[in-house]
């Protein structure tokens, strides 16, 4: 039950952080439109936490402020939500308010779910990491790459946004929504230059995850879209989560737009029908289920998760690594921090988990305004919290 003192004395720190000036830019802003702070009646923190929603909810209230910040965040330890809010606006046009159920394009950190299919494929024994590509997708025209590598990066392939975009023979009609099938295609007509021999260093690709997609269908005989909702949105109750492959949109949940500046939204593009890679809508609040049923094992064996948070690369000067799906942030006086991020036409994502101590950090914007926020800033924003609680 919570202490009704400290309840009271966390409310009044959320209000003064509303109120709370903010210091002048050191790189100002030109502001297209002006934005009015809005009410989230999806706000919630616990108050146990309350010092703590308060550092939080100021990091994020005077970016909103200066205009560089736009979107929701939820922040958990020990199970429970230190913070969970809503800044701004799911769309700059009509105003619309975001709520923490608005759901956001994860780019990049759709990854994670789809190296968990692949895992949770491996543990009922209906794929291997040894397999090669060619053992499900024949026509794939590169010999020695295996699951392996796809999941780590190591397997050399060029970038399908790179081959298919130019030259524009190769996908003339940029209005005609690609496939996974379609990028598969073209990998046989074309063979497009690989950048390194299979397993000879790390390069992260979104071909891989692609990839990755379209054997998880093969394995499975179902819609890359269709295994993930049976066995992990639905068994986690991740009731706003979709994939998005540019036929679906009217299955979106509270969908909000990316900008590039406040008058200059995104458009829907041709490469958005390829999933795997990105392609996966969800807010935080999914996320954080998401986050429970890895840490729990409702998806897949503890000692899966710790294979596919482990690194699988050489270790670099920056201590930044990937495993399956997950990158990793090697450190020596703290447990290794396990994160992915994620860009894609306005929309940037941080999923960031700390699984030692328990802690993690969700952020999802949708305007491309400002620097990206620096994962080593979010995490010193937990991390605060390990010598006062």
């Amino acid at each position: 039950m919570h202490n009704p003192l400290l309840f009271l004395i966390g409310i009044l720190l959320l209000l003064f952080s509303c109120s709370e000036p903010t210091q002048e830019q050191q790189h100002p802003v030109v502001v297209e439109v002006e934005q009015e702070p809005t009410i989230d009646s999806t706000a919630y923190y616990d108050s146990l936490y309350a010092p703590l929603a308060f550092q939080i909810d100021t990091f994020f209230q005077k970016r909103f402020e200066e205009k560089t910040f736009n979107g929701t965040i939820l922040f958990a330890k020990k199970n429970h939500t230190i913070l969970k809010k809503a800044y701004g606006f799911s769309s700059l046009d009509t105003k619309d308010s975001l709520t923490t159920a608005s759901t956001f394009q994860l780019a990049s950190a759709s990854k994670p779910f789809t190296a968990i299919a692949c895992l949770q494929l491996i543990e009922k024994g209906k794929l291997k990491l040894t397999d090669s590509v060619q053992q499900y997708l024949p026509q794939f025209p590169y010999s020695g790459i295996t699951i392996h590598q796809l999941l780590s990066h190591r397997s050399g392939l060029s970038q399908y946004t790179h081959f298919c975009d130019a030259p524009d023979s190769i996908w003339p009609d940029k209005h005609k929504t690609i496939t996974n099938e379609d990028v598969l295609d073209i990998m046989t007509k074309y063979q497009p230059g690989i950048n390194y021999a299979p397993d000879t260093k790390f390069y992260y690709c979104n071909t891989n995850y692609m990839l990755l997609a379209s054997i998880v269908e093969q394995v499975a005989a179902l819609s890359f879209e269709d295994y993930l909702k049976q066995n992990i949105f639905t068994p986690l109750g991740m009731k706003n989560t979709v994939v998005y492959n540019r036929t679906n949109k009217a299955e979106l949940k509270s969908p909000v737009k990316a900008y590039n500046g406040a008058y200059n939204p995104y458009i829907d593009i041709y490469l958005n029908g390829v999933v795997g890679d990105k392609g996966i809508y969800s807010s935080v609040e999914d996320l954080y289920l998401f986050y429970r049923g890895l840490t729990t094992g409702k998806l897949i064996k503890k000692e899966t998760l710790t294979l596919a948070t482990s690194p699988h690369n050489e270790s670099r000067k920056d201590g930044k690594n990937y495993g399956y799906g997950f990158r990793i942030l090697e450190r020596t006086e703290h447990p290794n921090i396990v994160f992915h991020t994620g860009w894609w036409k306005g929309f940037r994502t941080y999923f960031i988990l700390d699984q030692e101590l328990n802690k993690t950090a969700i952020v999802l914007t949708n305007l491309k305004r400002g620097p990206f926020l620096s994962v080593e800033e979010l995490l010193s924003l937990i991390e605060s919290s390990i010598q006062t609680f």
